[in-house]
C-alpha cells in the first residue's frame, strides 16, 4: 500500500515541526505536530493505521492504571537489544496524538524520485504502544494488535474517566471485538485485570507471585478497587489454597465462580536480590532468573509481564537478562540521579494504589535503616493530573509517621496535601509548604545535606504535570 501525495506532505511537516519543537522550544515535539494536522486532515488516522496493518508488522499494546510505561518500555528496549527495529511512544505519550506521532516518526525517507517522488518505508520490526485506558478501544481498533498487555487497574482520575469498572468494561469489550484474537497477557491476581480474559476464546498468559514472596511485592490494598465481582456484582471473597500453592491474592466469587486464575508464569525471590522466574506454560517451561535494577514489589510485576510477552515472541534469554538488568527508566518513573553529593529519587505518584506503592518502596526498602526519609511532595490538579484530589484521602499515609522525617509540598494544592498528612498524624512542624517547585527544591536540598547520615537522599514524589515541571531542574 503506497502513501498517497498528502500523507507525505504530512509526514515532511510532523518531522519538521518536530524538530523545531524538539531543538529550538526544548519540547518533546509528539504531540502537537499530529494535533494540527488532524485539524487539517481528519482522516490522518485512519490513512496511517490502514498503511501499517497492510504490512502486516507484530503490535503489541499495553494499557492499565499503573506501569504501562515502565512494562512497554522494558518490551520495545529488550526487542532492540535483541536486533529488532521498534517504533515505540517510549517518552509516555500515550493519547491518540502521541501514539500515531510515534507511529509517523517511523516512516522513514529513502529516496527522491524525479518520477515518483519522495518514497516512505515503514521502518520497524515491532510496533510496542502504551496506551491510555480511555484510548484503548480506539487505539486497538485502528492498530489490531497482535497482543494486549494488561498491568492493573485502579481508580484513577475519576472527574475524568468515572468508576474503574466502566473503564474495565469498555476494555473487555474492544478486546472482543478485535480481530484475530490477540495474545492477552494478564496479571492474575488483580481481579479487574484478569477479568478481561474471562470466558474469552483469546489465547492467554496470566503472571502472578510465588508464595515465597508473599506480602512483599503487592501492597495488601490490592482488593480494594475490587471488592465486587465484576462478572456478577457479589462481595469477591478471598479464595483458598489450591495445588499446594498460595498465589498472593486469592479472590473468588461465591455466587457466580469467577476467581483468579493459576498463574502461567511467577516470581520469586532468590534471597539474593534477585528474582527468579518459573514458567509453567507450553514448551518453554523453566526458569529464569536475573537482578532487578528496578525496585518496589509494583515492577516485579511489570518485569513478569514483560517477559511473558517476549518469551512468546520468541526472544532469548540474553536480551531479556541484559536488558532488565541495564534498563533505565523514563524520567519520573523510579528515575535515579546523583548531583553532586546527593541521590535525587523520583516517583510518578497519580491515584491510592499507586501512592501507596511508591510510600512503601521507598521507606522499606532502605538495607535495614530505620532513619526516616525526607520528601518534596509536588502536588497539583490541573487536567492532566485529574481536578478532583479527594483521592489522597485514601492513601494510606498513617502507616508511614513513623518512617518520614522532614516534609516540603509545592504545587496548586499543598495544602490539601498538608491537612491530609496531618490528619495522618504527621508533625506539622516537620511540613513546609512552598508554592514555587524551585524554591521547594532548594529547600528540600538544604534539608537533605544538613541531614546527619551517610547517605544523603531525597525522594520527589510529584503528580504528572509537576512531573513535567521538574524536568528543567533536575534533567
Amino acid at each position: 500500500m503506497l502513501l498517497r501525495k498528502k500523507n507525505k506532505a504530512e509526514i515532511f511537516f510532523y518531522i519538521f515541526l518536530k524538530f523545531v519543537l524538539n531543538k529550538l522550544l526544548g519540547r518533546e515535539g509528539d504531540v502537537l505536530p499530529v494535533h494540527i494536522l488532524r485539524k487539517i486532515d481528519k482522516n490522518i488516522l485512519d490513512d496511517f493505521a490502514g498503511y501499517v496493518s497492510a504490512l502486516d508488522v507484530p503490535v503489541i499494546i499495553t494499557t492499565g492504571t499503573n506501569g504501562k510505561t515502565t512494562t512497554a518500555n522494558l518490551i520495545a528496549e529488550t526487542l532492540k537489544n535483541a536486533g529488532k527495529s521498534v517504533c515505540s511512544n517510549s517518552n509516555g505519550a500515550n493519547m491518540a496524538n502521541g501514539i500515531f506521532g510515534a507511529v509517523i516518526n517511523c516512516f522513514k525517507f529513502e529516496r527522491l524520485s524525479i518520477s515518483a517522488g519522495p518514497v516512505f518505508k515503514f521502518s520497524a520490526d515491532f510496533i510496542v504502544i502504551e496506551s491510555d485506558e480511555k484510548v484503548f478501544p480506539y487505539i486497538s481498533s485502528k492498530l489490531n494488535p497482535d497482543a494486549v498487555v494488561i498491568t492493573n487497574f485502579y481508580r484513577d482520575q475519576l472527574d475524568r474517566y468515572g468508576e474503574v469498572n466502566s473503564t474495565v468494561f469498555e476494555i473487555k469489550k474492544a478486546v472482543k471485538s478485535l480481530s484475530g484474537n490477540p495474545l492477552l497477557v494478564l496479571p492474575s491476581f488483580e481481579p479487574l485485570a484478569s477479568f478481561i480474559g474471562y470466558e474469552l476464546k483469546n489465547r492467554k498468559i496470566y503472571y502472578g507471585l510465588d508464595k515465597d514472596r508473599t506480602g512483599a511485592y503487592l501492597p495488601e490494598t490490592a482488593l480494594t478497587d475490587a471488592f465486587a465481582c465484576p462478572k456478577c456484582g457479589s462481595v469477591l471473597s478471598k479464595g483458598e489454597e489450591s495445588d499446594g500453592r498460595v498465589l498472593f491474592h486469592n479472590f473468588k466469587c461465591e455466587k457466580c465462580g469467577f476467581a483468579n486464575p493459576a498463574p502461567d508464569v511467577q516470581a520469586s525471590d532468590d534471597n539474593a536480590g534477585g528474582i527468579k522466574i518459573i514458567s509453567n506454560s507450553g514448551t518453554d517451561g523453566g526458569w529464569f532468573d536475573f537482578k532487578p535494577v528496578l525496585t518496589g514489589r509494583y515492577n516485579v510485576a511489570n518485569y513478569l509481564a514483560a517477559y511473558s510477552v517476549l518469551k512468546d515472541f520468541k526472544i532469548g534469554d540474553g536480551a531479556i537478562k541484559h536488558s532488565f538488568e541495564n534498563f533505565k527508566t523514563k524520567f519520573g518513573r523510579s528515575f535515579k540521579k546523583t548531583i553532586k553529593d546527593l541521590e535525587v529519587n523520583i516517583d510518578l505518584v497519580k491515584n491510592p494504589a499507586g501512592f501507596n506503592s511508591v510510600l512503601e518502596k521507598i521507606t522499606g526498602n532502605r538495607g535495614g535503616r530505620l532513619y526516616p526519609v525526607n520528601i518534596l511532595f509536588a502536588f497539583s490538579d490541573r487536567d492532566a493530573d485529574g481536578r478532583d484530589v479527594s483521592w489522597i484521602w485514601d492513601v494510606e499515609f498513617e502507616k508511614y509517621v513513623e518512617n518520614i522525617g522532614k516534609i516540603v509540598i509545592a504545587g496548586r494544592r499543598p495544602f490539601d496535601l498538608a491537612l491530609r498528612l496531618k490528619a495522618a498524624g504527621f508533625d506539622k512542624n516537620n511540613i513546609t509548604v512552598e508554592h514555587n517547585l524551585k524554591t521547594a527544591l532548594r529547600k528540600i536540598f538544604k534539608i537533605a545535606r544538613e541531614w546527619n547520615r551517610p547517605d544523603k537522599k531525597i525522594y520527589i514524589l510529584p503528580t504528572y504535570t509537576e512531573l513535567l515541571k521538574l524536568k528543567k531542574y533536575i534533567i
